[in-house]
This record gives C-alpha cells, structure tokens and sequence, in this order.
C-alpha cells in the first residue's frame, strides 16, 4: 500500500532563501511542492522520506533570479495494488456512490454506483446501498 519512490526533478530556490543552506532549501521546495499530489505511474505523494540522496549544482536561468538545482530524494507514495483490500467506514452513502474514511489517513475515497458489486441497489428508505445476491441459482446446481 506505501511504497518509498526515489525523484529526480530540478528544484527552484528562490534568492529569499540563498542565506540557508541549499539541502534546507531543497527540504523546504519539495515539501512545498509534492505532498498531496498524483504523480502519474507512480502514486499519490505523502511526504518525503530521508534528506535529499543528492542535489546538482544550481543553474540561473535568464530572467530568474532564482537557482535551478537537479536534485534526487525519496517519498513516501501510496499505491495500492489492483484488487487490494483495504478497510474504511462509511462516510456518506447517496445515489451516486459511497465515500469512505480509510483511518484517519484519508476521509475522501469516493465509490461510484457502477462499481458496486452486482446487483446492488440504493435503498432510499435506509439511504445504504444494499447487495442482494441471488442464491436460489445455486442451490438448484446442487441438486
């Protein structure tokens, strides 16, 4: 479900933080930069791991006063694996869908009606959605 990812991307620093020491800087970009957000192929990025594995020497671009640094470091991804099972309380139950509470971790894992389990109904009385699997084929194949 998490997995460690090692990045490379060039990082900015703006010249506001030349007086810091470039590994602080480079702690402070990606953390500004990558919590909270889907990379594709890889994961939806938690937080950075470890100190950054190794920075490049900064590059000045014409018409930014910032430095430019080719930097690698490590993040905590979560990715969970195809038809992983993971455990959650309902949210919010409506015609739509499901959205679920995985922990404390997540509070916005939305469930679409097309992927519920067939047949699956939503019982406006009760406002749940309800899985009435038919069982009377089954025992007939006993027989």
């Amino acid at each position: 479900m998490f997995v460690i990812a090692t990045i490379a991307d060039t990082i900015r620093i703006p010249p506001s933080m030349f007086f810091q020491s470039t590994r602080d800087c480079a702690h402070q970009e990606i953390d500004k930069k990558y919590p909270n957000r889907v990379i594709m192929d890889v994961g939806l990025v938690i937080c950075r791991y470890g100190n950054v594995t190794q920075i490049g020497d900064g590059v000045c671009v014409p018409g930014d006063g910032a430095a430019h640094h080719e930097v690698v470091f490590r993040l905590v991804i979560f990715r969970p694996f195809v038809e992983e099972v993971c455990l959650g309380h309902i949210l919010e139950s409506n015609e739509e869908g499901i959205k679920v509470g995985l922990g404390e971790f997540f509070s916005d894992v939305f469930i679409p009606a097309y992927w519920m389990l067939r047949p699956s109904q939503y019982d406006k009385d009760s406002g749940l959605w309800v899985w009435t699997p038919d069982y009377d084929d089954d025992d007939d194949d006993e027989e």
